[in-house]
C-alpha cells in the first residue's frame, strides 16, 4: 500500500526538487569548471590554466511541512538522516489540525557532476565539456491536509469524515543528463579593466518528469473502505517510472539548453592584471534556458467529476504506474479506465534563473561574495523554477587551502535563512550553505552539503598570487 500512497503523492501533493548554486566554492578562483555553472564566462583568463571535475555532487533539503528533532540527530549524522528516512521514524511534520489548509512547500535537489574539464585553447580563449545528471522541480502551496494525510497513508483515522480541499497545490519536477559544451573568453581588455564572456551550450537527455496543475480538489476519507471525490479536477502528466528498472529505457524524451553569463573586473594598476589580482569582480549571466521534451512513454492525464468514490482504496495493490492512472480514471469516469488521458507528450522548461555575482577583494588572501540568483516563473505552462537566492560569502582564498562562511536566505514562497562553511584542501573540497540542522543548532528542516575532487594546473605568471 505504500507505494500506492507514494504514487498518489507525487501526482497530488508531490516531492519538490530544487536546483543549488553551492555558494561556497563557486565563487572562488579555484572552483575551475563549476564556476562556469554559474557564470559561463568564469572560466576566460582564469588562474587555472586546466581544471578537471573528477567527480563531485551536492544534494539539498529545504522545506516548511517536515522536522527532524534536533535531540533526533547526531552532529552531521547523515547516517541517522538516511536511515530514518528510509525506515519513516525520524521525521515530524508542523501540521495544524486547527488550520489544515495552511500552505507549505517542500524542496530537494540533487546533482552529480562528473569527468568534466576546460582547458585554455589560445590566448585569453578557453572551452570546456561538462556531463551532469541533475534533478530539479518545485512543488508550491501544498495544503497540511494533503500533505499529513499523504504522511500517515492516509491510515490517521483523525483525519476521516472530514472533508479538505486544495484549490493550490502545484508539481514539477524532472531529472534529467546533461551534456554541457562551455566557451569563455575576453571581450576587452582596456587601461584597468577586463570584460568576460562565455557560452554554454547544452543537450538534455530527459530521464524522468512529473507535474500537477490546475489543481481543485475537495475530499474526505471515510475510513479503509471508501476515499470520496467532490467538485474535484486536476490535471497531471508523467513519465513511465517502472521504466527506470531497465537502463535502455531511461530515456523518455530530449531537448536543447543555454547559459550565457559576462564577467566585468577592476584592477588598481594594469600591472595587476598579470597576477589576476582585481579589486573587485561583477559578473550577470543567464542560467538553464530551454526544455525538454518528454515523448516517450510519456501520458498526460485530466480528472474531473463532480461526484466520484474510490472504494476499497486501501486494498489497491499498483505493480506500475499505468496501472494507477487506469484505475483514478475509472474512479472519476464512471468505470472507463482510458478517459483521463489526453496526451503522450508534454514539454517541461528547465529552472531558468538570472544570477549577480559580485565578489571584493579585500585584502590579499580575504574576499568577499555576493550572489543573488532569481528565479523565473513559466505562467501556466510546465516547467520546473528555481528558488529565489541572496547570498554573502566571506572567504579566505589560498593556492592549496580555501575556507568559506556561506550566509544566505532562500525564497521558494517562503523565506528561510541559511549559514554554512566549505573547505578546498588543495583539490578536494566539502562544505554545505545550510548545516544548522546537521550541526544540531535547530531542528532538521533543510540541509546543503556539497564535495568533489578536481585537479587543476596554474597558469604559471598567475602562480605567485594566493600561496599557501
Amino acid at each position: 500500500m505504500k507505494k500506492t500512497v507514494w504514487l498518489f503523492l507525487c501526482l497530488h501533493s508531490g516531492l519538490c526538487l530544487l536546483a543549488q548554486q553551492d555558494l561556497g566554492i563557486q565563487n572562488s578562483n579555484y572552483a575551475g569548471i563549476r564556476g562556469a555553472l554559474l557564470n559561463p564566462g568564469s572560466i576566460a583568463d582564469s588562474r587555472l590554466k586546466w581544471d578537471v571535475n573528477i567527480l563531485s555532487g551536492d544534494v539539498v533539503f529545504a522545506n516548511t511541512f517536515l522536522y527532524a528533532p534536533k535531540s533526533a540527530v547526531p552532529f552531521l549524522g547523515f547516517k541517522k538522516v538516511i536511515e530514518g528516512s528510509i525506515h519513516e521514524n525520524l521525521f515530524d511534520t508542523h501540521f495544524d489540525p486547527q488550520n489544515p489548509n495552511k500552505l507549505y512547500n517542500l524542496t530537494l535537489s540533487t546533482e552529480i557532476l562528473g569527468p568534466s574539464f576546460f582547458v585554455k585553447v589560445a590566448k585569453k580563449h578557453e572551452i570546456g565539456l561538462t556531463i551532469a545528471a541533475r534533478a530539479s522541480g518545485n512543488v508550491r502551496n501544498i495544503t497540511g491536509n494533503v500533505g499529513q494525510n499523504a504522511f500517515d497513508y492516509f491510515l490517521n483515522s483523525n483525519n476521516w469524515n472530514t472533508t479538505f480541499q486544495d484549490q493550490s497545490a502545484r508539481v514539477n519536477a524532472m531529472a534529467w543528463l546533461e551534456y554541457g559544451l562551455h566557451y569563455a573568453t575576453v571581450i576587452s581588455d582596456r587601461g584597468g579593466n577586463e570584460i568576460k564572456g562565455g557560452i554554454s551550450l547544452n543537450y538534455l537527455q530527459g530521464v524522468g518528469a512529473i507535474y500537477a496543475k490546475n489543481t481543485n480538489v475537495t475530499y474526505k476519507v471515510v475510513d479503509t473502505t471508501a476515499m470520496v471525490f467532490s467538485n474535484t479536477t486536476l490535471d497531471y502528466g508523467r513519465t513511465d517510472f517502472d521504466d527506470l528498472k531497465n537502463l535502455h529505457d531511461r530515456r523518455h524524451g530530449h531537448g536543447f539548453g543555454a547559459d550565457l553569463g559576462v564577467t566585468f573586473l577592476h584592477f588598481n594598476t594594469d600591472e595587476d592584471k598579470g597576477k589576476d589580482n582585481y579589486l573587485y569582480r561583477i559578473g550577470i549571466s543567464l542560467l538553464d534556458l530551454g526544455k525538454i521534451n518528454f515523448n516517450r512513454n510519456t501520458g498526460s492525464y485530466h480528472l474531473a467529476a463532480a461526484s466520484a468514490v474510490f472504494n476499497n482504496w486501501h486494498e489497491a495493490s499498483f505493480t506500475n504506474n499505468k496501472q494507477l492512472d487506469q484505475t483514478l480514471s475509472a474512479v472519476f469516469y464512471n468505470g472507463d479506465s482510458s478517459h483521463s488521458q489526453t496526451g503522450t507528450s508534454f514539454h517541461m522548461a528547465m529552472p531558468a534563473a538570472l544570477s549577480i555575482q559580485a565578489d571584493w577583494h579585500i585584502d590579499q588572501h580575504f574576499f568577499a561574495a555576493l550572489t543573488i540568483v532569481k528565479g523565473f516563473g513559466h505562467g501556466d505552462n510546465v516547467g520546473v523554477v528555481s528558488p529565489d537566492v541572496y547570498g554573502l560569502t566571506p572567504r579566505y582564498e589560498t593556492q592549496w587551502f580555501e575556507v568559506s562562511l556561506p550566509m544566505s536566505l532562500i525564497y521558494y514562497n517562503h523565506w528561510q535563512s541559511r549559514m554554512g562553511v566549505a573547505v578546498r584542501i588543495w583539490y578536494f573540497f566539502f562544505g554545505g550553505d545550510a548545516l544548522g540542522g546537521l550541526a544540531k543548532i535547530n531542528n532538521l528542516q533543510q540541509a546543503d552539503v556539497y564535495a568533489g575532487i578536481h585537479y587543476f594546473v596554474l597558469e604559471k605568471s598567475k602562480h605567485t598570487v594566493n600561496n599557501f
